[in-house]
């Protein structure tokens, strides 16, 4: 297999994601006027990486850790110039050093390759499918997760560069500086030593004993600091003044908080973003908690002067929010309150705070019965431009302005005004009243992405050619990768290994095609960002998918029903309860709790808390979203097979599927043993023999194994 494009085009993050996927083995290389990098894969992992940037770390690195010496660095760039060999060959011919023992090192070395690849705008690459041997270092990296690290470090060095307007820009240390407290680690000290002579800021990131990085974060540490000062940027030739070449530490510390917060998603990392702002600059921070407006809980964190930070859980009744007018504002208005330190009866009761001094005091979630507030505060008065003022921007991001944000309705968070509100289950009314206002509230299930769409289109077309479904499909590298992967498993029968997208549009065919395409489109409003989405739709996920390729087994042995329709409609059974967690999280909790302590159905259980039950809601979705009638049927009579009518096989089918997933998928229901007369009644209205279910059985639970296959 050969890959290849262009760097404008397509990005490297891309490609190297489409090589993971794909668990090839071969060497990526890449090209741009003289520079030439190469990266090497076995079986989708990293296992090296070489440029003349990354060669030159590891020597720095070696040098530095004592590992060579001069004469020894001497004699490895001779032969590296001499034979073309990398670094990290060199030292395995040579065989002085175990490359085991500079390990972290190498890896080092090949996060420098990763940033070069990252930063690089323009240029080509070129893959060859071949067999690639690891040395001795015995490195594999998941070449994904090194990718998305390189990624943000790139983020970083660019907008650092902006910060400062040019890498080579002059840059020094403060001989006269005053100590630092905590005194410079080993490293610290290093780069100081470094910028002892002339020279400019990418000389010192690529002389620094460490990844480019950390030495940046270094550089701008000790900038924000003080201790490192930069030289004037000199004038352009046209006369035009130099750019203020000053760096603003608040603004640099605003803005990395910043990308946090846009990055995060749930509450807690969003809390996270404002923290590692304030700590540089606020003396004290207070996290209270409050059900039912009764405070019940404060985690105090206490800054340190080197920036650590000590952190200390008060749980006990401390007042309510009625006691404190201001807090009581805060709360009713969804408003942040900044000014100077207030009295606090709920304050003074875990901490001790200035007389004198400036406070923030920040809405951070409002639920129908649980708020949260951050609380920070410091004895430093600030004139003009201060910490505060960046506070208040960061402060939006938590709290938007415009409260029925969807983004802000996933979370939970109501607005002080009356009336039903997206992202909570509205109250009162018959159940069908309830049920069609509870699916009209979802405005966090998008329609399907355009290229899913697009692909859906052409694949119901039957004059559609299989050369414009495979070019909708390959514009998704993602999406071609997973088809190629599920077409050489076992479920669909991969006896012979295949390579290319069109191979496996062959293999699967239309109907296969179409049913996969909309499971991994799906897929994504499983597996939101959110917390709550990250550990209960991913277990709903599984669910689904397991009980998708059950009912597919089921289907082909029974005969009479298409499997695929089977596939997408075990996929899509549980899709109600993804409705409740996306509506209210606390509902679906307690409703996880009713069954845990009162060993009930999951229908009991919600209908008891909600007055209707997630085959209810489900069947609503599939109509909204304008699923095929026996999807919608089998969604609503998973349960009770026997009332769906004509599509009572499939509903059997998918019952029948969904019983396997309990009793032996990732998560067993150990507390709902096989029940043989519900097993019976199935297999007599599918027509599956007992010998025939014993070999579903046995089979599904070698394929569940495989379930990840659309991860």
């Amino acid at each position: 297999m050969i890959f290849q494009g262009d760097l404008s085009k397509y990005h490297p993050a891309d490609a190297l994601m489409f090589l993971s996927q794909l668990s090839l083995n071969g060497v990526l290389s890449v090209a741009l006027d003289d520079r030439v990098l190469t990266l090497s894969f076995k079986a989708g992992a990293l296992i090296d990486a070489h440029s003349v940037i990354g060669d030159e770390k590891i020597l720095r690195m070696l040098r530095g850790a004592k590992f060579i010496d001069a004469d020894a660095e001497q004699r490895i760039r001779r032969i590296r110039s001499e034979t073309g060999m990398s670094v990290r060959q060199v030292l395995g011919e040579l065989n002085a050093i175990a490359l085991t023992d500079i390990r972290e090192i190498l890896q080092v070395g090949m996060q420098e390759v990763l940033l070069e690849l990252f930063l690089l705008e323009s240029g080509t690459f070129h893959f060859t499918d071949t067999i690639v041997d690891p040395d001795k270092a015995g490195i594999k990296l998941d070449t994904g997760a090194v990718a998305i690290m390189a990624l943000a470090h790139a983020d970083d060095l660019r907008n650092f560069t902006k910060t400062i307007v040019t890498l080579d820009r002059g840059i020094g240390w403060r001989m006269d500086a005053a100590p630092p407290d905590p005194p410079l680690t080993a490293s610290e000290r290093t780069l100081a030593r470094i910028a002892s002579r002339p020279l400019t800021v990418n000389q010192l990131l690529a002389s620094a004993p460490l990844s480019s990085h950390a030495a940046m974060r270094m550089v701008e540490k000790h900038l924000a600091a003080g201790r490192f000062y930069l030289l004037p940027v000199p004038e352009k030739p046209d006369g035009q003044p130099p750019p203020d070449n000053r760096l603003d530490p608040l603004f640099t510390a605003y803005k990395q908080s910043l990308k946090m917060l846009m990055r995060a998603e749930d509450v807690l990392k969003k809390l996270e973003a404002v923290i590692t702002f304030c700590k540089n600059y606020y003396t004290g921070i207070l996290i209270f908690t409050a059900r039912d407006r009764h405070v019940m809980h404060c985690k105090s964190i206490s800054i340190n002067k080197d920036g650590s930070i000590h952190q200390k859980s008060i749980k006990a009744e401390i007042g309510t929010l009625d006691q404190d007018p201001v807090f009581d504002a805060v709360h009713r208005s969804g408003v942040a309150f900044f000014g100077k330190v207030f009295p606090s009866s709920l304050i003074s009761r875990v901490a001790d705070v200035p007389a004198a001094g400036e406070c923030a005091l920040l809405p951070i979630l409002k639920q129908s019965h649980l708020s949260m507030f951050f609380y920070g505060f410091t004895a430093t008065s600030h004139t003009g431009l201060s910490p505060h003022h960046y506070l208040e921007l960061l402060s939006w991001m938590i709290i938007p302005s415009g409260e029925k944000n969807a983004a802000t309705a996933a979370q939970g968070i109501a607005p002080p005004s009356a009336g039903p509100v997206p992202g909570q289950l509205p109250a009162g009314g018959p159940p069908a009243e309830q049920m069609t206002r509870m699916v009209e509230k979802i405005e966090d299930l998008p329609p399907l992405p355009s290229l899913a769409s697009k692909t859906l289109e052409l694949l119901a077309d039957p004059n559609a050619s299989t050369e414009s479904v495979e070019q909708t499909i390959a514009q998704d590298q993602a999406m071609a990768a997973k088809m190629i992967k599920v077409s050489n498993s076992v479920l669909y029968g991969g006896l012979q290994k295949i390579g290319t997208l069109r191979q496996a549009l062959t293999r699967l065919g239309a109907k296969t095609t179409k049913s996969l395409i909309l499971a991994a489109s799906t897929r994504g409003y499983f597996l939101k960002g959110r917390k709550s989405m990250q550990s209960w739709g991913h277990h709903l996920w599984q669910h689904s998918v397991e009980c998708g390729i059950a009912a597919r087994r089921i289907a082909v042995a029974s005969g009479g029903t298409d499997p695929d329709q089977a596939y997408i409609a075990g996929i899509m059974h549980d899709i109600g309860k993804l409705v409740i967690l996306m509506l209210d999280e606390e509902k679906y909790k307690a409703i996880q709790h009713a069954k845990g302590v009162e060993k009930s159905t999951d229908q009991a259980a919600e209908r008891k808390i909600l007055g209707v039950d997630h085959a209810e809601l489900g069947h609503l979705l599939m109509q909204k979203w304008r699923m095929p009638e026996p999807v919608r049927v089998c969604t609503r009579f998973h349960h009770q097979p026997v009332e769906a009518g004509a599509h009572q096989d499939l509903a059997a089918i998918v019952a029948l599927g969904n019983h396997l997933s309990q009793l032996t998928g990732s998560r067993p229901r150990d507390e709902r043993p096989e029940d043989p007369a519900i097993v019976q009644a199935l297999c007599g209205t599918i027509g599956l023999s007992a010998p025939a279910y014993a070999d579903i059985m046995e089979t599904v639970i070698s394929d569940f194994r495989n379930a990840d296959l659309m991860e």
